[in-house]
């Protein structure tokens, strides 16, 4: 078993034993440390648990690809994220960006016109209705707040997290842990009124879909979801279930191009949590080494997927460094007379984002085999991923686009 680092979150409290939770197989499950997070400069804190990794399995729905994998420990939030999470992160005055991450459009504007309930979009409610995009820039912006490094978890993480170490292919009694078709009354429900798992980790299955890190087949952009909604039936869900985001989910947007931000779906509700996969004891010397990361675009393409325009954009990374990295993060962006165009201005849909992200180095990736190995100094590898299309630049000439990439995150090896 992989011990987690001492390193804590300068802003966190945490209680420091372990406490025997159940028995299972002969086997003491213990309940993990919790943390309180907060937000600097806000008034909203969120609780995560350390897991310390080890070995882990992890399963496809058909048995045909499980297998074990020896994760690195990891922080996660205890609970999805919520409306006033999200809306601490959107609600900045136009203008006013003083974190430098680039922000979602505002979609309540058209829930109601779909008939999302307005109950749904109550504040202790977990964030629904958004699209990867918008998860990612959350976890950029929770990264800024907290000087920690947030990301999505990776479907490994995601697994072991709602397993808790449980050897069954789904909670022995739903009933107990999730809001789903059966218990729901057809609407989603304030974080935490389920019971929690062996791990503290509620609603790991129903309430809303999650999304994971990882696409279904990288480098295509198809992000997966995991663990079901309210509506999903509860019989049905095991810890492996997966799926993509159906082209239904987000039909109902009239422009076009559609919203990289939002779903327009009024059947499903989508939303994620957050794994802490770096603490803030180094975060200078992360933030430093970023321009360590050499970057170089090699091509690009343009593509559709479900109506949906990208360009498949692929480069190298080289580490300059003397450390050895276990994740690297990249943002990849459309590049206008020499400065980043991560957003469209000019288009139907004005801030629809024009950049997106890879994670070319992942210790604790399920998906692809080359990300789990560790970036040695001197070391290069490839990337590829989708981008959405940029309608302000590639309309003008599509041959002569250009992109760039630049690392903004990354950890380092023990």
């Amino acid at each position: 078993m992989v011990l987690f680092s001492a390193l804590l979150l300068s802003s966190c409290r945490t209680s420091s034993q372990w406490v025997p939770r159940a028995e299972e197989h002969g086997v003491t499950i213990q309940m993990p440390p919790r943390e309180t997070v907060q937000i600097s400069g806000k008034t909203i804190s969120f609780p995560v648990v350390r897991l310390p990794g080890g070995k882990s399995l992890v399963s496809s729905p058909d048995a045909s690809k499980d297998r074990e994998l020896d994760l690195q420990p990891f922080k996660i939030g205890c609970y999805e994220v919520t409306w006033a999470e999200f809306n601490a992160f959107r609600d900045q005055p136009a203008g006013e960006n003083l974190d430098g991450v680039t922000r979602p459009t505002w979609g309540g504007n058209y829930f109601g016109q779909l008939g999302i309930p307005p109950d749904f979009l109550e504040a202790r409610r977990p964030l629904t209705n958004v699209r990867w995009h918008a998860a990612v820039q959350y976890c950029e912006w929770l990264s800024r707040k907290t000087g920690a490094y947030y990301r999505l978890p990776t479907e490994a993480e995601w697994e072991y997290a709602a397993r808790a170490g449980t050897q069954l292919v789904s909670p022995e009694d739903p009933a107990n842990v999730a809001w789903t078709n059966e218990t729901s009354g057809k609407r989603s429900h304030v974080c935490g009124e389920k019971d929690p798992n062996r791990f503290g980790l509620f609603d790991m299955i129903g309430n809303v879909w999650e999304y994971v890190l990882e696409p279904l087949a990288p480098p295509a952009h198809e992000p997966v979801v995991k663990g079901g909604c309210w509506n999903s039936q509860g019989v049905g869900i095991k810890f492996s279930s997966r799926q993509t985001i159906p082209y239904s989910w987000y039909q109902e947007d009239v422009l076009r191009p559609r919203s990289v931000w939002w779903l327009t779906t009024v059947s499903d509700s989508v939303g994620f949590r957050v794994v802490c996969a770096a603490d803030a004891g180094d975060r200078a010397e992360r933030e430093a080494y970023a321009s360590r990361i050499e970057v170089k675009i090699i091509s690009h393409e343009e593509k559709s997927i479900n109506t949906d325009h990208f360009r498949s954009v692929r480069g190298e990374i080289r580490n300059e460094g003397n450390r050895v990295l276990v994740e690297v993060e990249l943002r990849v962006f459309y590049v206008e007379n020499g400065k980043p165009h991560l957003v469209d201005s000019e288009q139907a849909k004005p801030g629809r984002a024009t950049f997106s992200k890879c994670w070319p180095v992942l210790g604790n990736s399920y998906r692809d085999e080359s990300a789990r190995a560790p970036l040695k100094p001197g070391d290069s590898r490839t990337f590829e991923l989708d981008v959405p299309l940029s309608y302000d630049l590639d309309r003008e000439a599509r041959s002569h686009v250009e992109f760039g990439a630049i690392a903004t995150a990354l950890k380092f090896s023990k």
